[in-house]
């Protein structure tokens, strides 16, 4: 769970400002009360005591109605039960300066952390300033959401984190036991150390900064053109090492040009007309290139039945009449006879009116050079298996594999087979299938995370814009990157944990030192996330080796 007092870092506003200032008021309080105690030695010690208990209940009677509401639940392994069950036993052991202190420095350290997670993260939507509005509004809501962050790493260190505090109670229970009995030392000193073994096994700070390394992966992803829809989108990508690429409108130009119009019966002006009619619903690219070249008005009211094959083309009633337009494979599809072959020189689309054939059009169809070197980025960055999908026959779909370095490629893919290939992929490789694609599809593939190229999309785990398409390599490596910040900023917890606990074995560590130190650690790797935004200098340090 997260530490003590929740909900700092999510309000906003007045209400906000009036809960940080009166705990404030409440910690100052305290602190004059702690201090008195210690400063005036005279005092009797019942009222140096009365003190010290004042202290602790007014610096934490939230955390002690946080531990009962734990103790209730049966959750003995909460922050706020373990601190507050500490206390108490220290209190009663003759250790109330150590109890109120305790108490003082875990509520300024939960603010201390609070404040640096606000200020990270508004940190890390400095990255947003320069995008679209929409796209930064979208990215500002998921930041301040109540799991931006979460990740399943998370929750597996936590998962990992609160074993090891299992772990350490057992231990100190036998430490506490054993003391005694083989050295000199009382029950007393050894019951006060094994508490604060079980205060350093807490795992608040092991996990606290991996939800702001995960904001800072949104945000600096979003800078770049990059939108993950969850932090766990982001992981998901970082753990592929299988990508499917569906080649329309991906690879092939976004705007593609139109090279010549070859007529039959009808003229050039009248062919584009119903060509562009037929494709008016429609969202493929050669859609696209057929409403810049039509000059006329449409009349959408003689448009009826429309049908497509993205890739392929589309067919429509235009005035009543059954129009197709699309490449040889949708006609052939259709039992309609297109006469000649395809020439080198492009993609050509036939056009058939009435069942008639009126004409072809040729498309260009040279590769989006934006995504000539993708293919080389995502293999340096994990990415071991490249699968290219493609509408065009088996030669084209080979010519233009080879071009952007692709080992295996699918050829005469409509839709429905590109989904099955990526279901099957999937069922035959496990875990770690990304499933890339810009048109032609509005839902969920069978992969484990859909990108889509697009300017927008309601459906898909990471939206790339097109005019970003080159940074596939850079995302993959930003989610990479996010899971080294997390782990090196975990080992450095575990280490500080560690070297206290070693330290209160051999009675050099006592309870505010020690969750002082967690603290400091917890608040460091917090501003360690920061980091995702510079480069890993891991690879550097193999090469040196």
């Amino acid at each position: 769970m997260r530490p003590g007092i929740e909900g700092i870092l999510n309000r906003t506003g007045k209400g906000a400002m009036s809960y940080d200032t009166l705990l404030i008021i409440r910690l100052v309080a305290a602190s004059v009360l702690f201090a008195v105690s210690l400063i005036f030695g005279g005092l009797p010690k019942p009222v140096s005591i009365i003190f010290l208990v004042l202290s602790a209940v007014i610096a934490g009677f939230d955390v002690g109605k946080e531990a009962l509401s734990a103790f209730f639940e049966k959750d003995y392994f909460s922050i706020a039960f373990v601190v507050s069950a500490i206390t108490v036993i220290a209190y009663l052991i003759g250790f109330c300066a150590e109890g109120a202190a305790l108490v003082l420095l875990y509520q300024i350290g939960l603010l201390l952390i609070s404040y640096a997670e606000e200020k990270s993260r508004l940190s890390a939507l400095e990255c947003l300033k320069y995008q679209r509005s929409d796209i930064a509004d979208s990215v500002t809501q998921l930041v301040f959401g109540e799991y931006a962050g979460f990740t399943s790493l998370e929750n597996t260190i936590r998962r990992s984190s609160s074993f090891i505090l299992k772990i350490a109670m057992g231990f100190a229970l036998l430490y506490a036991i054993a003391l005694p009995i083989f050295t000199n030392f009382s029950l007393i000193v050894s019951i006060h150390r094994a508490l604060i073994i079980i205060l350093i096994a807490a795992p608040a700070s092991v996990t606290i900064s991996m939800p702001i390394a995960a904001v800072y992966g949104l945000c600096y992803g979003a800078k770049y053109g990059v939108i993950f829809s969850s932090a766990a989108a982001m992981e998901a990508l970082g753990e592929s090492e299988t990508a499917i690429f569906d080649n329309a409108g991906l690879f092939s130009q976004a705007a593609p040009e139109m090279r010549a119009v070859k007529p039959e019966i009808i003229d050039t002006n009248t062919f584009i007309a119903f060509a562009a009619h037929t494709m008016y619903n429609s969202e493929q690219p050669v859609a696209k290139l057929l409403d810049s070249a039509y000059t006329g008005e449409y009349r959408t009211e003689l448009i009826d039945g429309f049908e497509e094959l993205p890739g392929f083309g589309a067919k429509a009633f235009v005035g009543g009449a059954p129009c197709v337009f699309g490449t040889r494979a949708m006609h052939e599809r259709l039992g309609t006879k297109i006469p000649g072959i395809d020439g080198p020189d492009g993609r050509y689309y036939y056009l058939t009116v009435a069942g008639r054939y009126v004409g072809a059009m040729i498309v260009d169809v040279e590769v989006n050079a934006d995504t000539q070197n993708l293919v080389i980025g995502l293999n340096e960055n994990g990415m071991n298996r490249c699968v290219l999908l493609c509408e065009d026959g088996e030669a084209e779909s080979r010519r233009i594999a080879d071009e952007l370095d692709f080992r295996e490629v699918y050829s005469e893919c409509d839709t429905e087979k590109k989904l099955r290939i990526v279901s099957d992929i999937k069922s035959g490789s496990g875990k770690g299938v990304s499933y890339f694609y810009s048109v032609g599809f509005d839902g969920h593939s069978d992969a484990d995370i859909d990108v889509r190229v697009s300017s927008h999309s309601r459906f898909a785990d990471v939206l790339i814009l097109p005019e970003s398409i080159a940074n596939l390599p850079f995302a993959k490596e930003l989610c990479a990157r996010v899971k080294e910040i997390c782990i090196e900023n975990a080992l450095f917890a575990f280490i500080v944990k560690a070297v206290l606990i070693f330290l209160s074995i051999i009675g050099y560590c006592n309870l505010w030192f020690a969750i002082f130190v967690d603290t400091v650690a917890a608040v460091a790797t917090i501003l360690n996330s920061v980091r995702v935004t510079r480069p890993s200098m891991m690879p550097a340090f193999l090469r040196r080796r």
